[in-house]
């Protein structure tokens, strides 16, 4: 952003602005930041949005194909690990 961008008057309860406040600090950002991050967030994320919708759910369902293949992968360990040593009783 530059100091050119719009300027935009707001009240918000003291409470909020708070928070605001904290989560700015907590993420190295001004509280301008802070806002116009979390704006985009939630407009990204929003209904209209559908190719951000869909793209978050390709990148999930990548995510959950990896996991699957890790535990088939822990699941023929385990499994190759029983019958190679097995108990003795």
């Amino acid at each position: 952003m530059s100091r050119g961008d719009p300027h935009f008057r707001l009240r918000i309860p003291e409470d909020l602005k708070r928070e605001i406040e904290t989560a700015a600090r907590a993420n190295s950002r001004t509280i301008t930041s802070e806002v116009v991050y979390r704006l985009e967030q939630s407009f990204a994320r929003s209904p209209t949005n559908k190719g951000g919708l869909v793209e978050e759910i390709e990148a999930i369902r990548v995510r959950l194909a990896y996991v699957q293949d890790l535990l088939q992968k822990q699941e023929l360990s385990t499994s190759s690990q029983k019958h190679e040593n097995p108990k003795e009783t």
